[in-house]
């Protein structure tokens, strides 16, 4: 596959990353514009179709067929340090803007098979650059494509999570666990950027400490003590958190510059988050247990389930809402 041409500018690229309002414009699917992108999207003019995808998003046009013919531009465009930006659209258009796409009907069929065709040519794209070995492969193996690999992972699990939620019978997620498990290889494999030189000290007439005699010599200091362990629970922050906390952190470090411009754009982020917070996505460690549990022992739980009209299950019910240390309590000493 060969490079996109550098005669031409590159794409604009936060097209899709921003909150949108409003109510969807209709593109008809007869539409001579969307009927271009089809035919140069079939005969793998991949960089044509993006453009002409992009002067329909600057237009105000958002339709979910755009979205693959121009995500996957800006990727040509930039390599792996677009990744950020592509997946950032991603979770926007599928998490806080999907409203405000069309078409009004069948907009999850059509998304599905935006999103597939997308995830399909991007991950043929890397294995082809991954076997050639050619210059575009050695720029993705430098250490700066770390930062942007990170940052992507970082919203893999939210974007892996939508995909049921707007498009039921999606065919989205095997491809796209396929390139998140890449970009989790391919980062371990980068060397650690080198950490810069130590600058060397100045010279100085004054005597050097080796050279005083040793009772002169300054006293080491006592090494600090470790901080005590902390004595409540803990849970590791998953890559969805990690990524919700720098947000919350933007912001406040914006209000703090008065740059409430920005901070809006931030405050209107998280509380999309919020508004479809997910505590499988955000917290994952806390209900694996649950989940692992309930999955091996599901056919015993199950049965019970079917009687939660009896007043043995009401009773319980009612006291494990009220006294859990009791319920946990009583039943120590029950059998099986």
């Amino acid at each position: 596959m060969a490079e996109p041409a550098l005669a031409l500018p590159p794409l604009k690229a936060h097209l899709l990353d921003k909150p949108l309002q409003g109510e969807p414009v209709e593109l008809d699917g007869s539409d001579e514009r969307l009927e271009k992108i089809t035919a140069l999207v079939a005969k793998s003019a991949y960089a044509e179709a993006a453009r002409e995808a992009e002067a329909l998003l600057r237009g105000g046009v958002y339709d979910v067929r755009l979205v693959g013919p121009y995500l996957l531009g800006l990727f040509l465009d930039g390599g792996l340090e677009a990744l950020p930006i592509l997946f950032h659209s991603l979770s926007s258009t599928l998490l806080y803007n999907w409203q405000s796409f069309g078409p009004r009907e069948r907009k999850d069929v059509f998304a599905d098979g935006s999103l597939r065709w997308l995830l399909k040519v991007l991950n043929k794209h890397i294995e082809h650059h991954e076997r050639l070995k050619n210059d575009t492969w050695k720029r993705w193996s430098a250490p700066g494509n770390r930062e942007p690999l990170e940052q992507a992972l970082a919203l893999s699990e939210e974007i892996f999570s939508s995909f049921g939620r707007v498009m039921p019978r999606n065919g989205c997620e095997a491809p796209f666990r396929r390139l998140t498990q890449w970009m989790e290889g391919h980062l371990q494999s980068l060397p650690l950027p080198a950490p810069p030189p130590e600058p060397d000290p100045e010279p100085t007439d004054e005597p050097s400490e080796r050279d005083a005699p040793v009772s002169a010599r300054p006293q080491l200091a006592e090494p600090p003590r470790a901080a005590p362990e902390p004595t409540g629970p803990t849970l590791p922050v998953s890559p969805a958190m990690a990524q919700l906390m720098r947000k919350l952190a933007a912001f406040d470090t914006l209000m703090e510059r008065q740059d409430y411009r920005r901070a809006s754009v931030v405050a209107a982020d998280v509380l999309q988050v919020m508004e479809h917070f997910d505590p499988r996505v955000y917290l994952p460690s806390l209900f694996s247990k649950f989940f692992a549990g309930l999955s091996t022992h599901a056919d015993e739980v199950e049965s019970l389930l079917q009687g939660t009209e009896s007043l043995g299950f009401r009773a319980l019910d009612q006291l494990y809402r009220v006294d859990l240390d009791t319920f946990l309590a009583q039943g120590s000493g029950e059998g099986e």
